[in-house]
């Protein structure tokens, strides 16, 4: 580690742990090998190829989300504790009237990414709006950035689908998704069972739990230092994971704000600044005089 950090910490909004990307990617290519039972990473690939596929032309979030966020689902006392968005409340409402109905067991899937991607969305918005409506919630989402209408569509089938499944299965924003088959490539053996077929349990911990459990327990910079490798004296403080032990997001350095952004991308595009994608949607939402400019959202 050629950079020298101290009680470096994620630059997160909220400490709590979301239903990301790589997970999502994980449960489906779970649900997928309970039918399958792959035996390879060309297996998986070309297995969960039609449900990526799916997943684009779907959009990030679906419709029958941005419906039921339009039709008054929200429309309940209970998410607003003394004026404030309780977002945790949200989720959980969001939850049960989405994903419990659902035959489909990738649309449950999709339908729980869904709605920890807008909630997610919900609460960096509400850092700069201050949201006290439905209503408020209800324009911004659905009139201006779900809106098919719009000059610039629906952006949940577009800049919002996430960066792991965009121009699947070829183009750079699709990096996440190729380093995660990099990894289960090397890390086969860990997660297929004596039989050389993948096992799910297995699969979960290696991708996900592994890196997880090393992040609570021991910090991100004894993390880094123990399961991490820099990219080289051009961009000393971007990390990648040894994929020999287990998977990780790409880990990039803040030294003014001793923190470290877990990014989605490779880590020296505009993925390394906290929150860009964020950005880039609020700005595309007309401000209010009564609310915060879009441009309140810059960070140095």
């Amino acid at each position: 580690m050629n950079m020298k950090q101290k009680h470096f910490t994620s630059l997160r909004l909220s400490t709590q742990e979301e239903y990301g990307q790589v997970q999502t990617l994980c449960d489906i290519i779970k649900a997928a090998n309970e039918e399958k039972h792959f035996k390879s990473t060309k297996e998986v690939f070309d297995g969960i190829a039609p449900i990526m596929d799916r997943y684009i032309k779907r959009g990030t979030i679906g419709e029958l989300t941005r419906h039921h966020i339009n039709a008054g689902l929200l429309n309940d006392e209970s998410l607003f504790r003394d004026g404030q968005l309780d977002c945790d409340a949200l989720r959980e409402k969001l939850l049960e009237s989405i994903t419990t109905d659902k035959d489909d067991k990738y649309e449950r899937i999709m339908a729980q990414r869904d709605v920890f991607k807008f909630v997610w969305l919900l609460m960096y918005f509400n850092c700069f709006r201050k949201y006290t409506s439905v209503e408020q919630i209800r324009e911004d989402f659905c009139l201006h950035l779900f809106d098919e209408e719009k000059p610039d569509g629906d952006l949940s089938k577009s800049c919002l689908n996430d960066k792991l499944f965009f121009c699947f299965p070829m183009g750079g924003h699709a990096y996440p998704y190729f380093s995660f088959f990099w990894a289960l490539e090397s890390l086969w053996e860990y997660v297929s069972d004596e039989n050389g077929v993948l096992d799910n349990e297995k699969l979960q911990n290696k991708m996900v739990d592994e890196y997880q459990k090393c992040r609570k327990e021991m910090g991100l910079e004894a993390l880094v230092e123990a399961h991490y490798s820099d990219d080289g004296p051009c961009h000393p403080e971007v990390f990648f994971p040894n994929t020999e032990e287990f998977y990780g997001p790409v880990l990039v350095a803040v030294e003014s704000q001793r923190g470290f952004i877990e990014s989605c991308g490779e880590g020296k595009g505009p993925n390394r600044y906290p929150y860009w994608y964020e950005q880039a949607l609020l700005q595309s939402i007309p401000t209010k005089e009564s609310g915060s400019s879009s441009s309140d959202t810059d960070q140095d």
